[in-house]
């Protein structure tokens, strides 16, 4: 084989990773060869070794990177390469193509295309190529069976004239007038409907000037049954400048049918795919592509989207049941569609969630036109004697930066709707427009998420005890571990800084978990310096709830401190029994297996209800401070409510610790009453451990 020189101009191709992760997803192989004598490989991508079936180290300690050694099984095939390559370059081509077999790493036969460029790079004296492979075994395999196929078809085949007003049946072989069952046919198919006819209106004008066509048409047997039929035709002859047609008939029915499922089956994927199932609207994965094209194709500021929220839908849904919830959200879909305006959308984002993306207007007129939809979801209640009203809150974002992200900017809607303030004499739907005060609570938010897991580590997060106060002999009783951040920069961080935004992210899970373990290093202190240790409550988050066997993390701490259960309380909040009553039963049933107290927080600053007492097997109720409105405790009705729920509790032989209270007349009132505990700035704010044990022991243990 002839050496070159090596030429200095280089080459445009370039062996990197991306090019190869390119080439190999797109299953193609691309190799590099000297033209010596072995057509040698200086390097390929990924897939050219999946191709041969040989992993790259194993390709070249076999055949040392040389192709001949590598077709020694094919050497025709092999000369064949040689031939299309080198005579192609001789030629001084720039490029060659080339057909061939190869033999697989597994010993069957596949079929390549070979698609070489000639470079100005010379190594060794050689010119290098760049090959680029494809499996076409496919699609030989097909056409080796189409040619089989035709060259042995001996029926539906027939020969037609192609007249200038009609079509006329010059021949055909048996099993085609079997098929038709008649002898003189003058037209392509016995059957006449509005798809064969617009068929042959395309192809006849195609026919009569000689050119080939390929069209697919439906038939009857002579049992009367539908089939498809794909008639293949070209002109072999003319009669008086009338071309004649060969055409060959393939019967496609199964194909067709196939075709339609999965037309069908397609259909069935889309809308799980793109359709809620509730609403039968657009899903959120199909409103977030709609939305964000429609941003990205108009001016800056042409939209605004809108988070909607329909505001206590949980009761709706245990007050009447899901399958009527669900209704509900499919009739407030409908108003909100029926609404919208040409290039604007809806769709029911999360449970009573819907997100709207709207034509951007002054804020007052999004306004009136989110209480005019509010107005229309509640028309219902026009003629109905018990009203139910669905009100609803909503954040604005008005889309200045079409280059954000769709799910940043339903973020930035979320945010602005839940800086809701609700007032008593609120509208139908109240809306909030989102500010650049939000970003700045946003980029506070993600600042503290940045620091968080790094102060966890540091130990930054510091417990601190707030006493319980026995009503009955002024004895410290108990306490509450509240958790407090002490940044070394910013000093102490009050817990509603950080604690709403570690429950939405779940960092709360592993805080909870840090606070627990603070605490039974506390209680073996206590007890190991011979002190009687008072019960400390501590908080735990819904967010341990979607862990089963949550249990085993506090049980693996509080076995480690080898502290007993009855010390440590667990304080569960007032909005769990709302949500879903069943599972708090269900957790209070798992701590009790353990031996732990449960309590229950904030009882009555929400949805609370005497109902509660009866259900709940709670070992303590804590007194929401929504109880004691009056600092005197002037209020006749509000020391009845008070009384009342004290001594039902006590009845049900449940612990009372009334929080929050302030004044000495509040707690006057209390010692009056069954109450058992008090706990609140009357007495003492939380502190940290030192000085509990002062105020508990009457001195600090180190």
């Amino acid at each position: 084989m002839k050496k070159y020189e090596h030429s200095p101009s280089g080459s445009n191709f370039v062996e990197n990773d991306e090019y190869n992760l390119l080439m190999t997803s797109m299953r193609v192989s691309v190799s590099k060869h000297l033209l010596d004598d072995h057509f040698t490989v200086v390097w390929a991508n990924d897939f050219y070794y999946d191709l041969i079936g040989y992993p790259k180290e194993e390709y070249e300690a076999v055949f040392e990177n040389q192709c001949d050694r590598f077709f020694r099984s094919n050497t025709d095939d092999w000369d064949g390469i040689v031939a299309a390559a080198m005579g192609a370059f001789e030629a001084g081509e720039l490029r060659y193509e080339h057909i061939t077999r190869m033999r697989h790493k597994d010993g069957h036969m596949i079929w390549v295309r070979l698609v070489g460029t000639y470079t100005e790079d010379v190594i060794d004296g050689y010119h290098i190529a760049y090959t680029v492979m494809s499996d076409i075994s496919d699609i030989i395999r097909m056409q080796k069976e189409q040619t089989v196929t035709y060259n042995s078809i001996p029926g539906f085949i027939a020969k037609f004239r192609i007249r200038e007003s009609q079509i006329e049946l010059v021949d055909a072989n048996e099993r085609f007038l079997y098929f038709f069952d008649h002898r003189e046919q003058n037209a392509l198919v016995n059957l006449n409907t509005p798809e064969n006819e617009a068929a042959l209106r395309e192809s006849f004008p195609i026919m009569r000037k000689g050119k080939p066509v390929r069209f697919t048409m439906e038939a009857r047997d002579k049992e009367g049954h539908a089939v498809w039929l794909q008639l293949n035709g070209d002109c072999i002859d003319t009669i008086d400048r009338d071309p004649v047609y060969l055409m060959v008939y393939i019967d496609i029915t199964d194909l067709t049918r196939q075709r339609e499922l999965q037309k069908e089956t397609n259909m069935r994927l889309e809308q799980l795919a793109f359709v809620d199932p509730v609403t039968g609207g657009f899903n959120r994965t199909c409103f977030e592509l709609k939305a964000e094209e429609a941003i990205k194709a108009a001016p800056a500021g042409t939209y605004a989207l809108v988070w909607m929220d329909v505001q206590k839908f949980k009761l709706l849904n245990e007050m009447f049941g899901v399958e009527s919830g669900n209704e509900a959200l499919k009739y407030i879909h409908g108003v909100i569609r029926s609404s919208l305006e040409e290039g604007e959308y809806v769709s029911r984002t999360s449970a009573d969630n819907y997100s709207l993306l709207l034509k951007a207007a002054q804020k007052r007129e999004i306004e009136a036109r989110l209480n005019d939809i509010a107005e229309k979801v509640n028309h219902f209640n026009k003629d109905a004697e018990q009203k139910y009203i669905l009100s609803l809150t909503a954040g604005v974002y008005y889309v200045e930066d079409p280059k954000l992200p769709i799910m940043q900017i339903q973020d930035r809607a979320n945010v602005a709707r839940e800086n809701i303030v609700r007032k008593a004499d609120a509208k139908l739907c109240i809306c909030m427009f989102y500010s650049e005060l939000d970003q700045l609570r946003l980029m506070k938010e993600k600042e503290i998420e940045n620091r968080m897991r790094d102060a966890l580590e540091k130990e930054q997060f510091v417990v601190y005890l707030q006493p319980k106060q026995s009503l009955r002999d002024g004895t410290i009783a108990g306490a509450e571990a509240l958790v407090r951040w002490l940044d070394p920069e910013r000093g102490l961080i009050p817990p509603n800084d950080f604690i709403p935004l570690f429950e939405k992210n779940m960092f709360i899970v592993k805080l909870d978990l840090y606070v627990f373990e603070r605490v039974c290093a506390l209680l073996r202190k206590w007890i190991g310096h011979g002190e009687k240790p008072v019960p400390v409550s501590v908080n735990m988050s819904r967010a341990h709830l979607l862990d089963r066997d949550f249990l085993k993390r506090y049980e693996d701490i509080r076995q480690r401190y080898n502290i007993p259960a009855e010390l440590l309380e667990i304080e569960l909040t007032e909005t769990l029994v709302f949500e879903n009553p069943d599972v708090l039963m269900q957790v209070i049933d798992t701590f009790h297996r353990g031996g732990y107290h449960c309590s229950m927080d904030d009882f009555g600053s929400g949805y609370s209800s005497l109902n509660v007492l009866k259900d709940i097997d709670i070992d303590s109720i804590k007194l929401d401070k929504a109880f004691f409105g009056s600092e005197e405790m002037d209020n006749p009705r509000e020391r009845d409510v008070v009384t009342s729920v004290l001594e039902l509790a006590a009845k049900l032989k449940m612990t009372t610790v009334a929080e929050g209270v302030e004044t000495d007349a509040q707690k006057d009132f209390l010692k009056g009453t069954t109450c058992d505990l008090l706990q609140g700035y009357i007495f003492s704010r939380p502190v940290p451990p030192e000085e509990f044990e002062r105020m508990t022991f009457g001195r600090t243990l180190s």
